[in-house]
């Protein structure tokens, strides 16, 4: 039997999805760039983690249950969740004017339309909010087919299709895209003055590092996903197996990452009306 390893915390079994694929990732030199540059605050995460799970031994087995009833894999929840809110179940972000609350930083018009409020939802425990996150993301259930999507949902509140280098902010020329990147240039690695599907996923796997440990012969790999728009089979519980949450400071497997499509970009339901947190 095998077990989910979790460096630094008790080990905990947790069921995954067993199809996946690899495929070459970033270089050597480009991987140890992104890990030093997310490095203090993936430690952090991996602390309010380590607490979380302690305190709530809940959270783990019924995360992969909403992950599998939704189709995507466990790791990339994970990974979007250290991103936005470090692991603090009641987190706000703290810019005037802003009320993104929660582990996915849930604003306040999207905690109205789930049925709650932002205060509410700092309120919860991580268990609790785990029904708000399966809801928020059951409209995109057949299009979280990689961690760009997951994320891009939380992000922007729609998905698109494309390739790697789709660019998701700024979508055009107006004040509202500009300023959409310009509070979050922070994602643009290359400072290209555009952020890509592939930064977005990059930037949620350097500080999340949750992965599924899967790798072939040593070589850096990382977990492609379906193209955009091809038939592929939610992820169903099938057995136990690797679940490495890979230790901040360690070089490791690179982030899932978007694959090529020639399909131009386009976009699924929009559940968030504002983006910017």
């Amino acid at each position: 039997m095998r077990r989910l390893i979790l460096v630094g915390t008790t080990a905990l079994l947790l069921l995954v999805a067993p199809k996946a694929h690899a495929q070459e990732s970033m270089s050597p030199n480009e991987m140890d760039r992104l890990l030093t540059r997310t490095e203090a605050r993936a430690r952090q995460a991996r602390l309010n983690f380590n607490r979380m799970i302690a305190n709530y031994p809940g959270f783990l087995p019924e995360l992969q249950q909403v992950a599998a009833r939704l189709g995507m894999r466990p790791e990339w929840l994970l990974n979007v969740m250290a991103c936005e809110s470090s692991f603090v179940a009641s987190a706000r972000n703290p810019l005037p004017g802003q009320t993104a609350s929660g582990l996915l930083q849930f604003i306040r018009q999207t905690a109205r339309s789930l049925g709650t409020s932002a205060a509410a939802v700092r309120r919860m425990t991580p268990v609790e909010q785990l029904r708000f996150v399966e809801k928020y993301f059951t409209p995109f259930k057949g299009h979280l087919n990689s961690l760009a999507d997951v994320y891009l949902a939380v992000f922007r509140g729609f998905i698109m299709s494309g390739g790697p280098d789709t660019a998701i902010a700024p979508l055009n020329a107006s004040s509202k895209e500009r300023q959409a990147y310009s509070l979050n240039k922070g994602l643009d690695l290359n400072r290209d003055h555009r952020i890509t599907k592939n930064e977005l996923a990059q930037i949620a796997f350097g500080v999340g590092r949750f992965s599924d440990g899967k790798s072939e012969g040593g070589i850096r790999k990382q977990i492609s996903e379906p193209q955009q728009g091809s038939s592929s089979e939610p992820m169903q519980p099938h057995g136990i197996n690797l679940y490495t949450a890979i230790p901040a400071g360690a070089t490791s497997a690179a982030p899932p990452l978007p694959t090529k499509s020639d399909v131009a970009p386009t976009r699924t339901s929009k559940t968030r009306s504002v983006y910017i947190h």
